[in-house]
């Protein structure tokens, strides 16, 4: 039996995205939801790279989103790095917001103000996991009750797949800028 990075589909250059396809639509779907509507993505550019020969065609993704309102913003997914974790950070006018996921702990950091100014909160969540349990149950749960889960519409998978895809195209092409039009 084949787990993990074991299955073919992940290990073969022959499937567009590979590993970064499969584990990097899931952090794709939470910048969106963070995002939200007013500053959905319009417009990317992004360098690709392959940091671990197992994990081909790329597994290093590193990207600069323009929103729809005009602000730009980095997004960055590796899983060829030594790094065991991820973070969000996403800063405003008034502060910032960080989430961070190490190992089971999930960590929100609300800063208001400078940094300098120390106004912050911390809220730890222990045993959350990373989110694939959770969007395992909220689809079993529509299931069940024959009611769908908006948030795991065909069309919040199309957008979702959209940005990663244009990710790598834009990598293939060394960086041209491409634009998004399956946002919703």
């Amino acid at each position: 039996m084949l787990i993990g990075i074991e299955t073919p589909w992940r290990k073969k250059p022959e499937y567009q995205g590979g590993f970064l396809l499969d584990g990097g639509v899931h952090f794709i779907a939470g910048t969106r939801i963070l995002l939200g509507q007013e500053a959905k993505p319009a417009a990317l550019t992004a360098y690709t790279t392959l940091l671990q020969e197992h994990l081909p065609p790329v597994d290093t993704v590193d990207s600069v989103w323009r929103t729809k309102s005009g602000v730009s913003g980095t997004f960055s997914v590796s899983f060829g790095t030594t790094l065991s974790g991820s973070e969000y950070t996403v800063a405003c006018e008034k502060g910032s917001v960080t989430i961070t996921w190490v190992k089971g702990r999930s960590q929100v950091i609300v800063r208001l103000g400078e940094a300098s100014e120390g106004n912050t909160s911390e809220t730890e969540f222990v045993n959350e996991g990373s989110g694939v349990k959770v969007e395992v149950a909220a689809w079993a749960e529509s299931i069940a009750d024959g009611t769908p889960n908006p948030s795991q519409s065909p069309e919040q998978a199309l957008a979702d797949l959209e940005i990663l895809e244009k990710m790598l195209k834009s990598g293939e092409g060394g960086g041209k800028v491409q634009s998004l039009q399956y946002q919703i």
